[in-house]
């Protein structure tokens, strides 16, 4: 295998992992996670860039040198990311309830690690309360079934949701739940039931972009 056959591959490689396939950097911290998204932005942007010079060089030094750099930022990249993902823990969400939700107290984000190499994660904490009665809307049959079996009922997701500048969804992610309960022969979420946050909030390099777009955050029950 010649070395322009190997390079062009290898980091072909580096920037096909990225899923985005190329981009630009944001110019600013992203409502979700700070500056994380223009991290890695700029890293595909940067793969982006030796893939399309190690496609125009025959070089055989130029073509190593493209290789060497393209494994060093993919080596220095979760570095970079760590420490912009620092740099956002302990932020204040600026979350809007909907209908359906009060938030009493501030959500914050906590710093927790990584879920995979380029996937930093966070703890979410603050007080969430359901702003009234939400009917799960069982059917007959379900209802049948649970009315003797009200211990073993379920949860409601409650998902973050990333809203552009025409109040369209971007992305969602589920950080929490609701509990439902039995109540005058029907499924429901009781007025004022606490939202548990039982599921991290983890980035998605795969929608880098797409977070760079988001204009405003929404808390909401899932009843899927």
């Amino acid at each position: 295998m010649n070395l322009k056959f190997y390079s062009a591959i290898a980091i072909a490689a580096l920037a096909l992992a990225s899923c985005g396939g190329g981009g630009s950097s944001s110019a600013s911290d992203a409502l979700l996670f700070g500056a994380v998204p223009g991290v890695y932005l700029e890293y595909e942007a940067e793969i982006a860039a030796l893939l399309e010079k190690a496609q125009q060089s025959d070089n055989m030094n130029d073509l190593q040198t493209i290789n060497e750099k393209g494994e060093a930022l993919k080596e220095n990249l979760h570095g970079e990311l760590e420490e912009a993902a620092q740099a956002w823990s302990g932020k204040t969400l600026d979350v809007a309830a909907g209908e359906d939700l009060t938030v009493i107290t501030p959500i914050t984000v906590t710093f927790d690690g990584f879920f995979s190499s380029t996937s930093p994660q966070y703890t979410l904490s603050g007080d969430v309360e359901t702003a009234r009665e939400i009917d799960a809307k069982y059917s007959a049959n379900l209802l049948k079934y649970y009315s003797s079996r009200q211990n073993e009922l379920l949860t409601y997701g409650v998902l973050l949701v990333g809203l552009d500048e025409q109040g369209q969804q971007i992305v969602s992610q589920r950080v929490g739940s609701v509990q439902l309960a039995w109540a005058n022969d029907r499924v429901v979420i009781p007025a004022k039931t606490k939202v548990k946050f039982d599921s991290k909030l983890a980035f998605n390099d795969g929608a880098a972009d797409k977070y760079a777009k988001i204009k405003s955050l929404t808390l909401k029950v899932d009843s899927k």
